[in-house]
C-alpha cells in the first residue's frame, strides 16, 4: 500500500534565467510557479527512474501558490508609488531628461492601493497548485491507483502566526489561508476525475493541520529552541 504525504508551507523559489531586464518582473519577494516555464537555458535536467525500479512512496513539500501582497507589502507599495511620484515631479521641475525612465513609471499606482487586507491566494495561485496536482498524478500514476483514504493520501497545511502571538480568547487553531487554500487546489487537481461531484468528477478529501506548538516538521522554527538561539545570535 503506497503512502503519500503531501505538505504545504512557505518556501522560496528560484528566479528566472538571465533575460532582458524588466523591473516589473522583479517586484515580488519570491518567484511564482510559472516562472520556471520561462527558463530558456535548458539547465534543468530531470532525474530518471532507474530501470527496474518503480516509485512506491512520495513526500512533497510545496510552497503555497501565488498570493496577493501582505498588508506590510501593500503599505510598502503605496510608499513606493508616492516616492516615485515625488521623484518624477522633481525631475520635471528641474527639467531633467526622462528619456531613460520607463514610461509606465509616470503615474504608476499600486494595484492594491487602499486595500486593508492581503496575503490571500489569488486565482493564478489556485491554477498553479491545481495543475501541479495533475502533473504529480500523471508523473506517478501507480501511486494513485488505490481508492482514496485520508490515511493513505495525507494532505497537511501549516498554521499561522508565532506561538503566543494570538489573543488568548482564540482557542481554535488558525490555518494559514493561502496554505490551506493551496492544499485544496492541489487536491482538486490530484484527485480530479476520480469522484462523483460536479462535471469535473471531483471528490471530497481531508486537509489537516497540527498545533503550532508541536509541529516539528513545518514549524520547526517555533518548536526548536536551538534554532531560535542560532537565528537570534547569528542571523541578526
Amino acid at each position: 500500500m503506497a503512502f503519500v504525504l503531501l505538505i504545504f508551507l512557505s518556501m522560496s523559489h528560484y528566479s528566472n534565467a538571465e533575460e532582458v531586464f524588466d523591473v516589473r518582473k522583479h517586484l515580488s519577494t519570491v518567484s511564482r510557479y510559472g516562472a520556471v516555464k520561462e527558463i530558456t537555458d535548458n539547465s534543468f535536467i530531470p532525474s530518471n527512474i532507474p530501470q527496474g525500479c518503480i516509485p512506491i512512496h512520495l513526500n512533497l513539500v510545496a510552497r503555497h501558490g501565488t498570493r496577493s501582497p501582505t498588508k506590510k507589502r501593500i503599505r510598502e507599495l503605496d510608499n513606493l508609488s508616492a516616492r516615485l511620484e515625488v521623484l518624477i515631479k522633481d525631475a520635471e521641475e528641474r527639467h531633467l531628461s526622462l528619456e531613460r525612465v520607463p514610461s509606465w513609471l509616470n503615474g504608476w499606482k499600486s494595484p492594491w492601493q487602499g486595500r486593508l487586507k492581503g496575503g490571500e491566494l489569488i486565482s493564478k495561485g489556485e491554477e498553479e497548485l491545481y495543475e501541479l496536482g495533475i502533473r504529480i498524478r500523471e508523473m506517478f500514476p501507480n501511486l494513485f491507483d488505490e481508492e482514496y483514504h485520508p490515511d493513505i493520501y495525507h494532505i497537511k497545511a501549516t498554521q499561522s502566526g508565532n506561538i503566543g502571538s494570538q489573543p488568548k480568547e482564540k482557542f481554535m487553531p488558525a490555518v494559514v489561508p493561502r496554505a490551506s487554500a493551496s492544499a485544496v487546489a492541489f487536491g482538486m487537481g490530484l484527485f480530479s476525475g476520480n469522484g462523483s461531484l460536479g462535471p469535473g468528477h471531483h471528490r471530497a478529501f481531508a486537509v489537516t493541520s497540527e498545533s503550532r506548538a508541536s509541529d516539528i516538521l513545518l514549524r520547526f522554527y517555533d518548536c526548536c529552541h536551538n534554532y531560535k538561539h542560532v537565528r537570534r545570535y547569528y542571523f541578526i
